[in-house]
């Protein structure tokens, strides 16, 4: 089951979730919700620092304005593009370009490339383990989630369902995928590897693959027997 719960203080609340072996269904999933930023100038890889490490450095000036942004609301699944992009430089700097930065850093000296990849894999291969059959049991003393999740959370009005609903709103971008990636789990919402590929995709009803499916298209299905036939001759 998913353990949620809330430090509370009078500035922040403190959204810690952590896996147990347990399984339950989740009564509610909150609204996210996250006004983020973004350089209109773009984004490059550089080694910057003494230590030369490899960052997403901003093409403006650290001084020169920001625009806002709300990457959240491109896609309910923007955590599985993070996943299965943001796994090389080339793929984490596109993935800024296009969404911004993942932390607050990234709107100062960059985010560190290495860091951005290890998130990425990590929540790449939690995908693999969940929908992995069958599964291996998690030890006791490994963290799920990462580092936890910081959020504001409050309380409003729907005026569609006339009822009060939660609403999230995390702290980062980086903070907003975790959060995504939680209520497609709590929600059921089942997850393959395509065997040609190795990217991740949804199944089931609405998304145009079957339950079953171990392809994320027609083409990989196609080209892998295609690969499997030429290599049995």
């Amino acid at each position: 089951m998913l353990f949620i719960s809330f430090l509370s203080s009078f500035v922040t609340d403190i959204l810690h979730i952590h896996y147990k072996t347990e399984t339950a269904a989740m009564a509610w999933l909150p609204t996210l919700q996250l006004e983020w930023w973004k350089d209109p100038k773009g984004y490059h890889l550089a080694e910057v620092g003494r230590l030369k490490l490899l960052r997403v450095v901003r093409n403006g000036h650290t001084r020169d304005k920001l625009v806002p942004c709300r990457p959240l609301d491109s896609s309910h699944t923007l955590f599985g593009i993070f996943a299965n992009t943001a796994t090389t430089p080339e793929g984490v700097l596109a993935f800024v370009e296009r969404f911004g930065p993942l932390t607050v850093f990234g709107h100062d000296e960059g985010d560190l490339v290495n860091d951005v990849i290890h998130r990425a894999v990590n929540m790449r291969d939690t995908f693999k383990w969940i929908s992995a059959q069958p599964r291996r049991r998690m030890a006791c003393e490994e963290s799920f989630f990462g580092p936890g999740v910081t959020l504001h959370a409050w309380l409003e009005w729907d005026p569609v369902s006339n009822s009060p609903v939660w609403q999230f709103h995390p702290s980062t971008l980086i903070d907003g995928l975790w959060l995504q990636f939680a209520q497609a789990v709590t929600r059921g919402v089942h997850i393959q590897t395509c065997m040609h590929c190795g990217d991740l995709f949804e199944t089931g009803p609405g998304t145009g693959r079957r339950l079953d499916a171990k392809f994320c298209s027609d083409e990989h299905r196609i080209a892998f027997n295609s690969l499997k036939r030429s290599r049995e001759k």
